[in-house]
């Protein structure tokens, strides 16, 4: 039953991955999603970093590392065109600067003993892409509040499968098990803000209530680190899918705004 299920996921993070990159930013909310996806974009890279080098689904990781890589610039690029004002440009380069470093990185041949390094350069990649979101949705105002909430919790899927593969594959990084928990209590928040906050049509609910069921399942293979069983494919393959669940969950939001607008 567990190898069916996980198949089914696998089929679904294809479609996800080979999705055509963004190459333009016609609306102001499909911006604000953008800006929030570069978020978990990087996240996803130092993920499949640590699948690599811990030959965990090696095939799929490398190709999704590529994808995600292009994918990450190609929206830099059209954040850049659509930028408004120069704090979110600022903002912007900053992001840019980091990204050289973080992709020759993430290109080189995965090392346990330079894992530590890369997880640290991810973190200030995250810092700095957060800082992007918050500039955008600051000049967005209350368009951008629950699409940066979501979309932020879309980024925990991301890293809750990062922390756990770094803790699998014995990376020697600070407060890796405070930084999981954290991950995962994040998670839980935004998802009851958001089912507390009502649903406005049967489409978001529906979307809701598949992510809840699925955080479930996730949450069953996150608590076996606590024993030190680790099982990196589960993990990996069903954050994935919930990864899927909150980014259409996000972009309903951002539809949502856009038509309030």
């Amino acid at each position: 039953m567990l190898k069916k299920y996980l198949i089914l996921l696998a089929l679904g993070l294809t479609a996800l991955v080979s999705a055509p990159l963004w190459a333009a930013v016609p609306t102001d909310s499909e911006a604000m999603n953008m800006a929030g996806l570069q978020r978990s974009l990087g996240q996803r890279m130092a993920k499949d970093y640590l699948m690599i080098g811990a030959d965990v689904r090696v095939d799929a990781a490398q190709r999704q590392l590529q994808e995600t890589i292009e994918r990450f610039e190609a929206s830099q690029k059209a954040l850049g065109e659509y930028a408004p004002n120069p704090e979110i440009k600022a903002a912007l380069a900053k992001v840019d600067a980091t990204w050289a470093t973080y992709r020759q990185q993430l290109e080189a041949k995965p090392e346990q003993a330079k894992a530590a390094a890369l997880l640290a350069t991810s973190e200030t990649l995250l810092q700095q892409t957060q800082a992007v979101t918050d500039a955008m949705a600051k000049h967005l105002g209350e368009m951008g509040a629950t699409v940066n909430r979501s979309g932020w919790a879309r980024v925990q899927t991301q890293r809750i499968a990062m922390l756990y593969m770094a803790k699998s594959w014995r990376v020697q990084v600070p407060d890796l098990d405070a930084k999981l928990d954290k991950s995962v209590k994040d998670f839980e928040t935004i998802l009851g803000e958001l089912e507390a906050r009502g649903t406005p049509n049967e489409e978001i609910a529906a979307a809701q209530r598949r992510a809840r069921a699925h955080w479930g399942f996730t949450l069953k293979g996150i608590d076996l680190h606590a024993e030190q069983d680790f099982v990196p494919t589960v993990i990996t393959v069903s954050t994935d899918s919930l990864f899927r669940q909150l980014n259409e969950l996000t972009r309903l939001y951002a539809g949502l705004k856009a038509s309030e607008t």
